[in-house]
């Protein structure tokens, strides 16, 4: 049987409420939960205001069904304990999510939530409870009251004001939005180092296409803190998004200077670039951002081969290696690796290997006519002929039509490779007019 706090001795036994928590433990441990709970409650009514031991046996109650029980102990403690701000929240908590919209619940929830507001004024937790309660039981006038006397105060947090004003008001109330800037600029001066605040405050801005004023206030926060990168980034962004496009490269560039891992800044930039139509500076920045994000396999196929299509092979080399690690078992990643290998003088001697093991990858034979080509350049080097001659008589015959020149350049090779070594030679003029016909 659970005892009220009002039925136990005004003397508190914290040794027995301690010995007996630890058996509870013990037993609880062991699997003996009927035993447990019993000592829980003995432990209770030694040290009957401890907030830890009566919510423990509440939430047994609870599990019994015991609403009733339960409810008593959390309104006894909270009487119990009128200096302590969990005492109360539980109590109110417990009442508005077992109250299924009982109104008398709901009331009492109020009036101690309004109780704790008096000893403890402004505290936030307080009055968002307090207000999620008065707007469920459509008590309007109530939310408008608490709004506006937390908007008097000089102290007041603008973020939870803002909570209170987007369920109360239109999002383009001019006199809300008056008065949030106050209360924002107030905060901001007084901590502008705060990047909460400030994220917050750039924000209400923001959404209120504001972007002059959200800038503003990043930049004052940046200034406070010049390691806030994140939000140096972002005021790099809204500039862009402000039309200062030459203000918004340098502040990101400036990040990247600091660190230069920084994957917004490099993806931000990537953007830019490629609207401005300076491709080059724009791959970088999205190799980049693959190389420390990561990505889909689409996109490092694709950029691979723009580095290539612009001779940058190097890049393409390391942006593979970087893909490959992402993607193991991915075959066009690993041939797009050998061929980017096999085109930078740097690497070419490793080349021959990575095609090996990109062909392993797959038993059906690759239908890329430039892979198989550069693959064949790199046996012919080995002097795997026979290999070579085969891979790039696979690639002329795999080249569409529409690639003429690439065909082309395919046939004269293979035709100097049979003169080379004093064969096929009837074979490699009729590859060499074939070669010649193409280029008409």
């Amino acid at each position: 049987m659970v005892m009220s706090i009002a039925t136990i001795a005004s003397g508190e036994d914290l040794t027995q409420a301690r010995r007996e928590f630890a058996k509870s433990v013990l037993a609880r441990e062991h699997g003996k939960n009927q035993e447990a709970a019993q000592h829980l409650e003995t432990a209770r009514l030694a040290h009957p205001t401890s907030i830890i031991l009566v919510n423990r046996v509440a939430l047994i109650l609870v599990a019994s069904d015991d609403i009733k029980g339960a409810s008593t102990l959390y309104r006894e403690l909270a009487a119990a304990r009128p200096d302590s701000l969990r005492a109360q929240f539980l109590y109110a908590d417990f009442l508005r999510e077992s109250s299924h919209d009982d109104d008398f619940s709901l009331d009492l929830a109020a009036t101690t939530l309004e109780k704790a507001l008096l000893r403890f004024p402004l505290d936030q937790q307080v009055m968002e409870r307090l207000f999620r309660i008065y707007e469920q039981r459509r008590q309007r006038e109530k939310s408008l009251a608490l709004y506006q006397s937390y908007l008097a105060s000089p102290s007041a947090n603008p973020q939870l004001a803002e909570t209170f004003a987007r369920t109360l008001f239109p999002s383009d109330d001019k006199q809300v939005l008056a008065d949030l800037d106050r209360l924002y600029k107030l905060q901001m001066d007084v901590t502008p180092a705060d990047p909460i605040l400030a994220w917050a405050a750039s924000e209400h801005f923001r959404k209120s296409k504001r972007l002059p004023d959200a800038i503003r206030i990043l930049q004052q926060h940046t200034t406070a803190a010049p390691a806030s990168l994140e939000l140096r980034v972002r005021t790099g962004i809204l500039q862009l998004a402000n039309e200062q496009a030459a203000d918004g490269e340098k502040t990101l560039l400036d990040v990247l200077a600091i660190a230069p891992e920084n994957l917004l800044a490099h993806q931000s930039l990537a953007k830019l670039y490629t609207k401005q139509n300076k491709i080059d500076q724009a791959l970088i920045h999205r190799a980049d951002a693959l190389k420390i994000g990561g990505g889909e396999v689409s996109d490092f196929q694709k950029l691979a081969d723009e580095w290539m299509n612009e001779g940058e092979n190097k890049r393409a080399r390391i942006l593979l290696e970087k893909s490959c690690y992402y993607y193991p078992k991915d075959q066009q990643l690993a041939w797009q690796l050998a061929v980017a290998t096999h085109r930078d003088p740097e690497t070419a001697a490793k080349a021959l290997e990575l095609f090996r093991k990109a062909e392993a990858m797959n038993p059906e034979p690759i239908k890329n006519p430039d892979y198989l080509s550069e693959a064949a350049a790199a046996f012919w080097l080995a002097k795997d002929t026979v290999r070579a001659e085969t891979m790039l008589r696979q690639a002329i015959k795999l080249y569409p039509a529409t690639e003429k020149k690439e065909s082309a350049t395919a046939m004269r090779r293979l035709a100097s490779w049979w003169q080379e070594q004093g064969k096929n030679e009837q074979a490699a003029q009729a590859l060499i007019q074939r070669a010649d016909m193409l280029d008409k």
